[in-house]
Parts: structure tokens; C-alpha cells; sequence
């Protein structure tokens, strides 16, 4: 079942992703509450609830009423206080609010207390971005990360969750590996939270294993990476033409992808590889659990980090994406390229170009700037293009071939005289491995 094929015809519906079968159910009206903290003002907060906004619209549920409150001190029952509660409480029994989606991250504790109040879901931003992945994970080894870090997650909380799990309603906070994988019992859930790292374990090996081979093989990687919905997918796609899901939606890529991006005049392969998206406050159960899916961003000789350049908080985004990589000690070079510069306006765009003359300035939709970034790859990893003459063995001149182009071919006695248009690492490679040698004294 494809997850991501909603019913043209079902426009209030989507499918129960919790189920083995096609059944559609209606989405939740949702009610979603921003959180000011002493010190902080409300532009502060903006910018996280319009992300929270549509988190929650890419779970699939209407936010349907947006609150903001300020508070002076955490509650330690309910994180906002009575007060604040009882007018939200009367919001959601007046609109039939379906789950509350707060803009933070609840204790157990205050998860069970607020349910209890609201009478309905409560899900905080951790088990929301989780939901998320649980809807758009694809491969086994996806939902195998989904599930351990849904298990760590939920397995404080279970003692509230008994009857939203029996529901299976199909919404916020109910997807995911089910009742069936997240006994009550204690034990049993340590038991599968133990065997889920396992299988994880050996997935992560196999990844050494192939980067290893990689490496043996001198195959190049360039990492995609970048905030969530910076238009990664789609860059994948256009840069090496190949078919990658892409949607307008926080998180719509899960799996990492790899494909072979082609380079004018090189043989040899290049690998490019897309990573999930990163977003502000990130679950660390979840860094945690995609460790073996972001070991791709370790192992990279390049990063490419996609910045949307329509988003109003470009430095934050970047900011985040940094601070992510360096918790998973990614050290690689980056190309700093700013997508989507089609919703620019040419004010808007002289602007971040100012501000970061490094950066390349692209629209992967519209193919925009894609043989400048391509070059760009080309140059940090096999150097610039240079033209010169060396000698080569007749049976080395196809292996010669793979990575430039020959100019021209004459005889010099025992050997080949060629001039060559290739790039300095290669050429460098190719000399190490004494398959071409200078021929400075050859006429």
C-alpha cells in the first residue's frame, strides 16, 4: 500500500496508516498552542508555529484553532497553568477539537494530565515529528528507526495511551508500530526496543561495509543535506534525473537515496546521495534511531547544503542543519546553494546574494542554475579542467579514457602521446597509479 497516494475522490480523508488495509478515515480538527517563555517575545515564537502549522498539516489534520500563551514558569502538571488550560479546555469542547498540539515538549506526567482535561488526544512537537515519519517512512530500514524511536518515546507514556491505541483512529499520535508492538508491559517493550537496535546494528554494518567498498573502489560521495522542505528531493532528481518522491511537506523524504550523478567526460561513477531533512529541536530519539541512514552524511568527500531561499529565518535554518551535523560529527567541505529563487522577488534575491557570496542561487524546479552547481561538484571533487600531453601504454589508454578526453593521439616510440582535457585530481590519481606519466621532454 502506498501511503502517499491520498484518494483524489476522499478530499476530507486519508488512509489509516496503521493498517494493513485501505481504510480511510477523517481528519482530526486540530488545536495547536504556541508557547512564550519568560524572556522570550512573540516574534520569537512565529516562526515555530507557522512550522508547527504545517507539521501538523502534513500529518494529514486540520489545524483548525491557534492559541498563543505566555507563561512566567513551566506547570509542572499542565506546562501552562490552570487558567490558560481552562480557556483552552472551553476552545476545544466548543470547535470539537479532535487532539491539542502543543508547541513544545510535555513530560508523561503533563501528556496524561492534559488529556484527561481535553478529553482527547494531546500530542506535544516531539510526537508529532515522529507521527510524521511513522506516515512517510518507505523501506524496511525507515520504519525499523520510526518504530525504535516511537518506542522510546511512547513507552513512559503508555499508561495514558491504552485507549487512543485500542481507538486506532488513524490520527495524530496514533500511528506507528501500534498496540500490538508496544505492550504495556515494560519488559516486553525494553524486549523489542533491544531487538529493534539490533536489526538496526547489522543495517549500520552493511553500511560501513558498502562505504568501505566505496572507499576501496575511490567512488566519490556528495551528501545532500539541509532543513527540512528546502527542496533536497527535487534536487536529487534534477541533478541526476532519476525519480525521487517530492512533495510540498515537511519531511516528505524519509529513506535516504542514493543515485549516480553524471559527469561530462568522466566514466567513473560519482554517488549522490539524498538525507532526511533536519528541523529545529529535532528529537534526539530520532537522531538516534536514523544513525545508520545518516552514517551516509559522515562517510561524504561533499556536502550540499540546500538553504530555502524563500524562507524568512535563512540563518536559523542553516544554524539548525549545522548543529545537526556536528552532533553526528559530519566534517565534510559544503556547497552552500539556496533553492527555490523562483519565489524571489529580484529585491529579495540581490539581498541573499550579499549576504552569502559563497552560496550558489538555484531553482531546481525550474533547472535554474543546475550546471553551475554540477561544475561546482566537479571542481571540489576532481579539481579544474586542465590540457596537457603525458605518455601512456597502449593497453592503459581505455582505462586513460574513463576520466577525460582525449584531444589527440600520436606514437612516441613505445608509447602514446596524448593530449588530454581532465581535471587535476584525476590527473594526479592517474599519475600515482602510474598509469600516465609527464612528458615535458616529448616533442
Amino acid at each position: 500500500m502506498n501511503q502517499r497516494n491520498n484518494n483524489p475522490n476522499q478530499t476530507d480523508r486519508r488512509l489509516l496508516t496503521v493498517s494493513d488495509k485501505d481504510i480511510f478515515v477523517t481528519v482530526q480538527k486540530a488545536l495547536l498552542v504556541g508557547i512564550i517563555l519568560k524572556n522570550q517575545t512573540r516574534a520569537d515564537r512565529e516562526e515555530s508555529l507557522k512550522e508547527l502549522t504545517s507539521l501538523v498539516k502534513t500529518a494529514g489534520s486540520n489545524p483548525t484553532i491557534i492559541q498563543t500563551k505566555r507563561i512566567d514558569r513551566i506547570d509542572p502538571k499542565t506546562f501552562i497553568g490552570k487558567g490558560s488550560i481552562n480557556e483552552l479546555e472551553e476552545l476545544s469542547k466548543a470547535n470539537d477539537i479532535d487532539v491539542v498540539v502543543f508547541d513544545c515538549e510535555l513530560s508523561p506526567n503533563q501528556q496524561k494530565e492534559l488529556r484527561a482535561i481535553f478529553q482527547c488526544d494531546v500530542v506535544d512537537r516531539t510526537g508529532l515529528i515522529l507521527d510524521i515519519f511513522a506516515l512517510h517512512a518507505q523501506s524496511k530500514e525507515a520504519n525499523l528507526q520510526v518504530e525504535l524511536a516511537m518506542s522510546v518515546y511512547l513507552k513512559p507514556r503508555l499508561a495514558g495511551l491504552g485507549k487512543t491505541l485500542n481507538q486506532q483512529g488513524g490520527g495524530i499520535g496514533t500511528r506507528g508500530p501500534g498496540e500490538a508492538k508496544l505492550e504495556t508491559d515494560s519488559r516486553l517493550i525494553d524486549n523489542r526496543i533491544n531487538k529493534l537496535r539490533k536489526e538496526l546494528r547489522k543495517i549500520e554494518k552493511q553500511r560501513v561495509l558498502q562505504a568501505s567498498s566505496r572507499e576501496k573502489n575511490n567512488t566519490p560521495l556528495v551528501s545532500i543535506v539541509g532543513y527540512t522542505n528546502a527542496g533536497k528531493s527535487t534536487l536529487l532528481r534534477s541533478l541526476t534525473n532519476s525519480e525521487a518522491y517530492i512533495a510540498d511537506e515537511l519531511f516528505a523524504t524519509v529513506d535516504s537515496l542514493q543515485r549516480e550523478l553524471p559527469i561530462k567526460n568522466v566514466q567513473e561513477p560519482l554517488i549522490l546521495s539524498d538525507t532526511v531533512g533536519f528541523i529545529q529541536n529535532l528529537p534526539t530519539t530520532l537522531i538516534e534511531s536514523f544513525k545508520s541512514t545518516l552514517l551516509v552524511a559522515t562517510s561524504a568527500d561533499l556536502l550540499i547544503h540546500v538553504v530555502d531561499a524563500a524562507t524568512a529565518i535563512p540563518q536559523m535554518h542553516i544554524g539548525t542543519v549545522r548543529n545537526i551535523l556536528e552532533q553526528i560529527n559530519v566534517s565534510a567541505n559544503e556547497i552552500m546553494v539556496f533553492n527555490k529563487i523562483d519565489r524571489l522577488d529580484r529585491a529579495s534575491l540581490n539581498d541573499l546574494t550579499e549576504r552569502y557570496p559563497q552560496a550558489l542561487f538555484i531553482s531546481s524546479l525550474k533547472n535554474t542554475g543546475i550546471e553551475k552547481l554540477v561544475e561546482r561538484i566537479s571542481s571540489e571533487i576532481y579539481g579544474e579542467v586542465q590540457q596537457d600531453s603525458f605518455l601512456v601504454e597502449p593497453k592503459d589508454l581505455e582505462k586513460v579514457n574513463r576520466f577525460g578526453e582525449i584531444l589527440e593521439v600520436t606514437n612516441s616510440s613505445d608509447l602514446l602521446l596524448l593530449e588530454i582535457r581532465m581535471r587535476s585530481k584525476l590527473i594526479h590519481k592517474l599519475l600515482d597509479l602510474k598509469l600516465m606519466k609527464e612528458s615535458k621532454n616529448v616533442k
